[in-house]
């Protein structure tokens, strides 16, 4: 037996059709009350980056009323994850159909992957009389993506280094990621001259004065949000420059472009010309110095063994 809900539902119905028919006048060619919704077929991906303004994706949805009379049409949105939101209450004529602008929203970090959502068009009214849990619906499925992303830039470096005889810096480098991927990311650092962008030739000077990579394999594994990793850089120079140069650092992921922007704050390596630098070696004017002092030591040496004969 049917519920007793189910059949009273059922008798406002036909009693509603009637109640249409009789009020427009009974003609062959009356259609029942009926709605139907269909949604884009292809939908762009959401980015759920922090640096993306919305995170969010538009699509249209398509809804008609094939029948003879007015209908006032309730739609729900339901989504496995995501906010999916748009207008929840339109009215369409006998034969009138509408586009809906559809909102599928992602939070941040929302991790990469295909989430299925739907959109349901109910009738809720037919000629004003209210319908019942038989009210005719129509609903369509789709599915949003949720692109992959990992990004990491430079967050902390030492403002001063200085290079010594060897021609070597080096420095823990903290670098400041943020994904929705739980992968490992294999990546390197490029140095760039800081500020030495000529406006005739715009392209970045990498790898300022003869310095070369030296630095050890920086893999990052990264977790669904925020996180922070420190890499080591090394580089050195077979420059016989004494001057100083300003410098920065960009991040080269494995497979991309050369980054043209640094990541990083302005870096300056100082030539150490005494003492000992910040890799460990003495400085640029050291070895000549004590060569020097050998020498004259030598020279007077053999001065004073002269005077003694």
């Amino acid at each position: 037996m049917w519920h007793v809900d189910t059949r009273k539902s059922l008798v406002v119905l036909s009693a509603l059709v009637l109640i249409c028919l009789s009020s427009s006048g009974v003609r062959s060619d009356q259609v029942a009350p009926d709605v139907s919704i269909e949604c884009d077929d292809v939908i762009e991906s959401i980015d759920s980056s922090p640096s993306h303004p919305t995170r969010s994706v538009y699509f249209d949805c398509f809804v008609e009323n094939p029948s003879t009379f007015t209908e006032e049409i309730r739609l729900q949105y339901s989504s496995s994850d995501l906010e999916v939101i748009g207008e929840t209450m339109i009215v369409l004529g006998p034969g009138g159909s509408t586009t809906l602008q559809v909102q599928a929203r992602a939070s941040i970090h929302k991790e990469a992957g295909q989430y299925d959502s739907s959109v349901t068009a109910t009738v809720n009214r037919v000629n004003g009389v209210q319908t019942g849990i038989l009210a005719p619906s129509d609903s369509d499925d789709f599915s949003v993506t949720v692109d992959p992303f990992t990004m990491c830039d430079v967050y902390e470096t030492p403002e001063v280094v200085e290079i010594g005889r060897d021609r070597r810096i080096g420095f823990d480098v903290l670098l400041d990621c943020s994904s929705n991927e739980g992968i490992t990311v294999r990546t390197s650092f490029v140095m760039i001259e800081f500020g030495k962008l000529d406006p005739q030739n715009p392209d970045p000077v990498y790898w300022p004065d003869g310095f070369n990579d030296e630095s050890p394999p920086c893999e990052i594994s990264t977790e669904i949000g925020f996180s922070t990793h420190y890499c080591t850089f090394v580089a050195s120079s077979d420059s016989s420059s004494l001057s100083s140069l300003d410098i920065c650092l960009a991040m080269h992921n494995e497979g991309d472009d050369a980054p043209v922007f640094c990541s990083s704050n302005p870096i300056e390596v100082q030539k150490s010309l005494f003492g000992f630098s910040s890799t460990g070696s003495i400085g640029i004017l050291v070895p000549a110095i004590s060569v020097a002092s050998l020498a004259l030591a030598g020279v007077m040496l053999w001065r004073w063994a002269g005077m003694q004969r």
